[in-house]
């Protein structure tokens, strides 16, 4: 009797090892999920009135004054909009870029829904953001290189994440049986 040799596939799953630009898009969204999240609640508490934007704030209040009076003034703005996408940014996408990330560097198979999930909601949310500030909000902006700068990174990464999940399946499999990659 013959033993039948394992199958095995030359994924990453079943190596453990994760492609070197995927390490970089797990970690972009680790960084997405701080950096979006952060500022954003701390728009969210500005707007209540809890926190101040100045030169002599904390360092938060420092940073959205900082860009409040060289980048965007409608940073500084307290209007309904602007808090609706702070707490969405804030309590959603935040913590969805974040966990997102993990789940690219620990080659988890929930990634794909979640990223998907994810991605659809950035696209939406960037999309609608550069659009109404095109139309509406861009005389506000003294700054249009920092302004594209901060806000283009933001578009990129979604698509970059929607083509790894749609395209790479075979990263975020459980088994490594080469049937469950197909």
């Amino acid at each position: 009797m013959e033993a039948s040799a394992p199958i095995t596939t030359s994924t990453a799953t079943t190596q453990g090892k994760r492609p070197i630009w995927l390490s970089i898009l797990a970690v972009l969204y680790m960084l997405l999920g701080i950096v979006t999240a952060i500022p954003q609640l701390y728009y969210v508490f500005y707007y209540a009135h809890l926190v101040t934007a100045s030169p002599h704030a904390n360092l938060l209040g420092q940073v959205w004054y900082w860009y409040g009076t060289n980048v965007d003034t409608g940073a500084l703005s307290l209007d309904s909009g602007t808090m609706t996408g702070a707490l969405e940014d804030a309590f959603m996408l935040g913590p969805l870029y974040f966990i997102t990330g993990l789940g690219l560097w620990q080659l988890r198979s929930w990634v794909r829904l979640v990223g998907i999930f994810t991605a659809g909601g950035a696209l939406y949310a960037i999309l609608y953001f550069i659009l109404t500030y095109t139309l509406d909000h861009l005389a506000s902006v003294t700054d249009v290189v920092t302004f594209w700068a901060t806000t283009l990174p933001y578009l990129a990464l979604p698509i970059w994440l929607l083509v790894t999940l749609l395209t790479r399946k075979d990263l975020f499999t459980i088994t490594g049986n080469a049937a469950d990659t197909a």
